[in-house]
């Protein structure tokens, strides 16, 4: 069948837009040619359906396609997207285990337990009847054949099965980098489209980032001991009181126990913990505090690195004996019904640290030992295989740099316009603002600043701040200073640090239903969407330049000696725009991006830094980040500006709206 009669076919609106059926064509015109593609969508284009149309044609065809995005709420939308279009296909939704109930221990599932808990009824084997009597379905793995019983079969196992089975699969991004083999293991994937693909370097990155955090088992450790300690015992053990392990070392040491020999005692046959020395819950509460000094020593070694300085890999010489301490915690959150096993998982990051290489830059922050990769295209390469791979993102920004940071080799590239009308929105960059660099900025003047602009927009507006300190004092300021103002709607709601993600939802949710001025920081510069008169004013505080950590510090070093081998003249400045420049420029897109999400949408936004005005935007422009115009301009022109421009479009004079 012609591919152009099929979108027509399977096409669930009345009329494709132009920029669809492009994207389409390209889509369709790359997998058949075995090519690489990264498209830039802006948001109004459709790329949903306009990758989804071309992986059902192919997958009809006996293709496998993997659909990759970031978030949970996407993935649902992809899957009822698919679900929309007429199709006789096998489609599997696979999420983290920590999404599913474990059916062996009644609470979340989770990685590590899972793995451990040999004896699960609940997991695929070899055995061709289940327990309750029914005959097994069976998988062909490889060469291996495994049954399972969709009875009794637990939920995540059951997702990852019709996954294997599946001629499509969604998940996102850190499950791409988890279970990308196993779903492989039935057939190859021939077609891997990363939705959100702007997302896809931090996401892999940080699901190789090794974190050693001595706190957390340490917590764990002393939930434990309270819970196996005989009555007398746990009513003089408080987990805030300083002297825990000293109360638990003396009560073992008078019943005689030998804390150093109880890990030698334990005894565990998958399913609960004996000792053949001493009373069970003494041997232990002797492993417990034996695990304590080994956990605390590490955390002192940690400690003794000064902070956000780069640490040599010969210094990581860290050791843990973990025989009964494993069997002694997985029998603890089957019985607690936890979700998170710290000290296992802190055990198996202790191992990691043997495997690290030279791509790793390793660090103190806080408390914490921190190992994360430099450069992540050749874990992507890899994870890649043989597929043809298309990114698709509303905004990537330079498209070349994008493709050498996720391993996407010799892609072509497709831009698309956004098909929203361009005089609906303006970009004011402040040539008088404050240069916001952290050794220079001026707090006073830049609150000031904010003030007569969002009394210049007079309507529903979201200011974004670099951090917390910054949107503090600008808090200040504006209660103080709010009355004194001509802004009809005064309510203010301020993004609050520490918030998870389902209080910034219901933030954001209360800001669209009552209007006013939302303070936030990062989490709000994208993938928050306000349409219509909800959200007409975008102001900047700071450019997001990103805090010059290690890791940024050892890629920028890297890329430099790189480019200087080459001969390159200016290997720092190239070093410094794909680095530092690049995550800033990202983040900006995406701040800018806040503002138009509909044809009916209107607005301003407003760039305080003075950086973006003096050099920052130009080179946007240049390196292909930014694809709008901007104003650079006085304050004075803006806030006289403003009002003006606002007046064409605005629909009502009701300011709640």
């Amino acid at each position: 069948m012609d591919f152009e009669r099929y979108i027509e076919e399977k096409f669930p609106y009345p009329k494709v837009r132009e920029p669809q059926k492009k994207m389409m064509l390209k889509i369709y015109n790359c997998i058949k040619n075995k090519k690489n593609l990264i498209v830039e969508a802006p948001t109004g284009v459709g790329k949903t359906l306009s990758y989804l149309i071309p992986a059902l044609y192919f997958a009809e065809r006996g293709k496998r396609i993997l659909i990759l995005t970031e978030t949970i709420d996407q993935q649902v939308r992809i899957y009822d997207d698919l679900s929309s279009l007429k199709h006789n296909l096998n489609v599997a939704f696979l999420m983290g285990k920590s999404n599913f109930t474990c059916k062996s221990k009644g609470g979340k599932a989770n990685r590590l337990y899972c793995q451990l808990n040999k004896k699960c009824l609940y997991r695929p084997n070899r055995k061709p009847i289940c327990y309750c009597g029914l005959k097994k379905h069976q998988v062909k793995l490889g060469d291996k054949v495994i049954y399972y019983c969709p009875l009794c079969t637990c939920e995540y196992q059951k997702a990852k099965i019709d996954s294997i089975l599946a001629d499509i699969v969604v998940m996102n991004n850190s499950m791409f980098y988890y279970a990308k083999e196993e779903i492989e293991a039935s057939r190859g994937i021939d077609i891997i489209i990363c939705d959100e693909a702007h997302k896809l370097e931090g996401s892999v990155r940080n699901a190789s980032t090794i974190v050693i955090n001595p706190e957390l088992p340490i917590n764990r450790l002393k939930y434990m001991a309270i819970h196996y300690a005989p009555p007398i015992l746990r009513k003089r053990l408080d987990v805030d009181d300083e002297s825990f392990w000293e109360i638990l070392e003396r009560y073992l040491i008078g019943k005689n126990i030998d804390i150093d020999v109880c890990k030698d005692t334990i005894m565990f046959d998958g399913e609960s913990v004996r000792s053949w020395k001493y009373k069970e819950e003494l041997a232990i509460l002797g492993v417990i505090l034996d695990a304590y000094y080994q956990i605390n020593n590490i955390k002192n070694k940690i400690l003794n690195f000064k902070e956000n300085e780069e640490i040599d890999r010969k210094e990581l010489r860290f050791e843990i004996d973990s025989r009964a301490l494993i069997a002694i915690e997985l029998d603890f959150i089957h019985r607690k019904k936890l979700s998170d096993m710290y000290l296992l998982e802190f055990i198996e990051n202790i191992k990691n640290l043997r495997y690290i290489n030279d791509n790793y830059v390793v660090y103190r922050s806080g408390s914490s030992l921190l190992c994360e990769p430099v450069f992540v295209s050749s874990y992507l390469k890899e994870l890649y295989g043989n597929a043809v791979v298309i990114h698709c993102s509303a905004t990537i920004g330079n498209l070349k740099m994008h493709a050498l940071k996720t391993g996407v080799e010799k892609p072509e590239f497709l831009t698309l316009d956004s098909p929203f009308p361009k005089n609906r929105k303006k970009i004011f960059a402040l040539k008088d603002g404050v240069d916001m660099k952290y050794e220079k900025k001026d707090r006073k003047k830049a609150n000031e600043n904010l003030l007569k602009i969002l009394e210049a927009i007079n309507g529903n507006s979201l200011v974004l701040f670099k951090s917390f300190e910054d949107l503090d004092s600008f808090y200040k300021y504006l209660k103080s200073n709010l009355n004194k103002t001509s802004i009809k709607n005064k309510n203010v709601h301020v993004y609050e640090q520490g918030m998870d993600g389902n209080e910034a939802k219901q933030l954001k949710e209360h800001f669209e239903k009552v209007g006013g001025i939302l303070l936030a920081t990062g989490r709000f510069a994208e993938g928050v969407d306000i349409p219509g008169e909800a959200l007409i004013g975008v102001v900047i505080d700071a450019l997001p330049f990103p805090v010059p950590t290690p890791l940024i510090m050892r890629e920028q070093k890297l890329l430099e000696e790189k480019f200087r081998k080459k001969g390159v003249k200016d290997a720092h400045w190239r070093a410094f725009l794909m680095t530092s420049f690049d995550r800033m420029a990202r983040t900006l897109v995406q701040m800018i991006g806040r503002l138009i999400r509909t044809e009916e949408d209107y607005g301003v936004v407003v760039i305080q830094d003075k950086r973006f005005s003096d050099w920052v935007g130009r080179i946007m422009i240049e390196k292909g980040y930014l694809k709008e115009r901007y104003e650079s301009v006085s304050l004075n022109y803006a806030v006289n500006a403003i009002p003006k421009f606002m007046d064409q479009f605005r629909i009502t004079k009701n300011y709640n709206l």
